[in-house]
């Protein structure tokens, strides 16, 4: 066997060095990472920008809710008036009995709901009557709310408190009175004037949410007649108010009493009762003049709650007027705006408007 030397091109070739080129290879791994970050930003900007879209698509949907839960709400309201005018032109009286004051169940309207519920304030005590125009304490009204906290359990001396955040003299009133140096610790003055609505109570020296929640049953705050006084109607107040009012009254005297309404005169209602003797007739009534009209709008993700405060014009009863069965508008009050989870208490008023709601 004959052994033979390698070639030696073949050798220098097998035996060369294999050379890397190391400025491409970071070439291409900077080139990668500028692919993979462009990737990144590309799809975090997709993301966003679907996430903005479904927001501006909710935002206007909500838009679009509200505005519906608005009209709704104007829709009960002039539904609302419609049923007091048509009230008015029927009956002389006002009763828990007549259709204003029977609950109804939610409308369906364009894919949402609203409700509406009518109640009189003349079944409630007006504390804006504790004071005169001039700011001057009317006791026999002071009495009678006193009377009804006393119903209530209720400390009395709230009342004499309310009546210095009202009367304009500077002195406390009574052995619950504050006057301003009570409000040592708070960054308002005593107001020395009427409230202009029910929220208000808050303010006064005393007043917690459970107590104002409580008085909502018995009490309203609405503007004064020119006469003085608000007039209870004794076929619509409830057995407490009553009981305020004639303080001979005893709570079977009540329960008895409301069982015989409707009546149709105070006169009518108070003959041959021992408990009405000495009872000021002029602050009671067999009709109701201002009301509250409440309303709930549902649409989608916004629930609109709503509370009108309408004066109706009557030629029956003690109301009078010219013009029996039109409505007036005197105050707007939105309670609540919820879309959502999201509760947005606005508490916006329109005080004294006076709009015309319905011919």
């Amino acid at each position: 066997m004959v052994w033979k030397k390698p070639c030696k091109c073949v050798v220098g070739f097998m035996l060369r060095p294999l050379v890397v080129d190391r400025a491409d290879h970071k070439e291409r791994g900077a080139a990668l990472i500028i692919v993979l970050g462009l990737v990144a930003l590309i799809s975090t900007w997709a993301v966003t920008a679907a996430y903005e879209d479904m927001l501006s698509l909710r935002r206007a949907e909500n838009r679009l809710n509200e505005v519906r839960a608005e009209q709704a709400s104007q829709s009960a309201l002039v539904l609302a008036a419609k049923i007091l005018r048509d009230d008015s032109r029927n009956s002389r009286t006002d009763d828990l009995d007549e259709s204003w004051a029977q609950d109804t169940p939610p409308f369906t309207i364009d894919e949402g709901s609203v409700f509406g519920r009518i109640v009189d304030t003349n079944r409630f005590i007006n504390l804006n009557t504790l004071v005169d125009r001039h700011g001057k304490v009317v006791v026999a009204i002071e009495k009678q709310v006193k009377s009804l906290f006393s119903l209530l359990d209720l400390d009395t001396g709230l009342v004499d408190a309310l009546i210095d955040w009202m009367d304009a003299d500077d002195r406390a009133h009574g052995s619950g009175g504050a006057e301003d140096s009570a409000y040592f610790d708070q960054d308002y003055h005593v107001k020395n004037a009427r409230l202009d609505r029910w929220q208000e109570l808050r303010l006064v020296r005393g007043f917690d949410a459970k107590i104002v929640n409580r008085l909502a049953s018995v009490a309203v705050v609405r503007d004064v007649p020119a006469n003085g006084f608000s007039t209870v109607n004794i076929n619509t107040a409830s057995a407490r108010v009553l009981m305020a009012m004639m303080p001979k009254m005893t709570a079977a005297d009540a329960e008895a009493f409301t069982s015989e309404r409707p009546f149709a005169s105070v006169a009518q209602a108070l003959q041959k009762k021992p408990w009405a003797v000495g009872v000021n007739q002029s602050y009671l009534s067999v009709a109701s003049d201002i009301f509250m009209v409440r309303t709930e709008a549902h649409f989608g993700r916004v629930v609109l709650r709503e509370k009108f405060m309408v004066q109706r014009q009557s030629g029956g009863g003690q109301l009078g007027g010219s013009q029996p069965g039109k409505i007036i508008l005197l105050s707007v009050a939105r309670a609540a705006r919820d879309v959502g989870a999201n509760l947005r208490a606005s508490g916006s008023s329109v005080s004294n408007t006076q709009a015309k709601v319905a011919p």
